[in-house]
């Protein structure tokens, strides 16, 4: 274990290292001036950063694609590409039977094509994410066991504040799970986001970006299939309920994107609640999960709130969630090596709390970002299956072209205390380079 653990620390102190001196130490070409609402950015950031014209009816922006559009604007088109390629490698004590100590793994974490745009008017607009990586579409045993298409829909934004939205996407019921996955602080979510955030599902919501006008007011309502990423199939009329309201006092920002690459100097701060009831739900943590073994459904009340703050180059984010469901146990059998057949046992509601706690600082003038999220599980009362758990560690990032073109590093321990048996340990790293074009 210590040799392990000399081993992460090493790497992380040597990539640390690295970073520190990875600015270039050429001249950059001169770029605009800063703006007077911002600090000084790295050198050369805005020139890389900024929108270039193709031809006379396209543009291209790093990190947002091509676009191109017609002269009366009734029709666009955003195609654009992101890659994530990740290293892990994880030490767990006591080791599970069977199975190394310490393991790792490199892939393409994750390979999305993303279009988007408006048709036939400039408020009909259309977006669709396709995923190609492996785990993305549950590859094994040569078999894909998920629809290539991630996220797709279609909204109407001629009343700017009653806008319906139509299709499969992540339910905008959270901040952490809303937030594009490319523009994360850390290689992926917390771990209490994992657990209590709403899933992707299909349905249709209701809601406006700029509710009044007023630059500083946001809501979704919204009822949903509940069945996740298994709504192609038929199903009970158990769906899912969801309203969320977010307050911006200081003014609209970009409060779905990590890090302040803006590094502004007026503070920027955003507060969101949301509520979610699921009907029925066939798997135990709210549009996510598996199954229970006794086959049955559970239907869930889920409640969080969460805040983004943002100025001078820091980030904080910080977000609380609760889980309270009932079960409605099903008849579902096992096989025992004998033979004979018996009622599988009843799974316990996954009911509980959980709490993220982030913050990153950009360092003056260079595109180095340190971080550190603390996040935990905690089971409510005696009738739940969710057993505590805890994850704890700090984050390296240095941004070539903002979120377009990064290198992140994070190391994190993690503890779950088992409702019997001994506290499970685990130290994990993460390497993980993403580029979006």
């Amino acid at each position: 274990m210590t040799t392990n653990r000399f081993r992460l620390r090493t790497v992380a102190l040597g990539f640390a290292v690295s970073l520190g001196f990875a600015a270039p130490v050429r001249a950059d070409a001169p770029a605009p001036a800063d703006s007077a609402a911002s600090f000084p950015r790295p050198p050369g950031e805005r020139a890389r950063m900024a929108e270039r014209p193709v031809g006379q009816y396209a543009r291209y922006a790093p990190g947002k694609g091509l676009t191109i559009a017609t002269a009366d604007r009734h029709f666009s088109l955003t195609t654009n590409l992101g890659l994530e390629f990740l290293y892990t490698y994880t030490d767990r004590w006591p080791t599970p039977a069977g199975q190394p100590r310490g393991t790792n793994s490199f892939e393409v974490r994750r390979a999305r094509l993303f279009l988007s745009g408006n048709a036939i008017s400039e408020h009909l607009r259309y977006y669709t994410q396709l995923q190609f990586a492996p785990r993305d579409l549950g590859l094994g045993d040569g078999q894909i066991r998920q629809s290539p298409v991630f996220m797709a829909w279609v909204a109407l934004d001629r009343l700017r504040d009653l806008v319906p939205q139509v299709g499969f996407f992540f339910i905008p019921y959270s901040r952490q799970r809303v937030q594009p996955v490319f523009k994360l602080q850390f290689p992926d979510f917390s771990f209490a986001s994992a657990e209590f955030g709403l899933e992707r599902d299909i349905g249709v919501d209701l809601g406006s970006r700029d509710l009044g006008g007023l630059g500083k007011l946001r809501y979704h309502v919204g009822a949903y299939m509940g069945d996740g990423t298994d709504f192609a199939r038929a199903n009970d009329t158990g769906f899912t309920y969801v309203g969320r309201l977010e307050a911006m006092p200081l003014g609209d920002f970009d409060d779905y994107v990590d890090s302040d690459h803006m590094r502004r100097r007026r503070p920027a701060v955003s507060i969101g609640a949301g509520y979610a009831f699921s009907d029925r739900d066939h798997r135990n943590r709210a549009i996510a999960g598996t199954a229970p073994t006794d086959g049955g459904t559970t239907s869930a009340h889920n409640a969080t709130v969460d805040v983004m703050f943002k100025v001078a180059g820091v980030s904080i984010l910080a977000d609380g969630w609760f889980r309270h469901g009932r079960r409605r146990y099903g008849d579902a059998t096992i096989v025992a090596d004998d033979g004979t057949e018996a009622a599988a046992p009843r799974e316990r509601a996954r009911n509980g709390a959980g709490w993220t706690a982030q913050a990153g600082w950009l360092l003056p003038r260079i595109a180095l970002e340190v971080a550190a999220r603390y996040s935990a599980v905690r089971s409510i009362g005696s009738r739940t299956s969710l057993d505590d758990a805890d994850e704890i560690g700090p984050g390296l990032s240095y941004y070539f072209a903002e979120h377009a073109a990064k290198l992140q590093l994070d190391y994190g321990h993690g503890w779950v205390q088992p409702a019997s048996g001994p506290t499970m340990r685990s130290d994990r790293m993460r390497l993980q380079l993403t580029v979006g074009f």
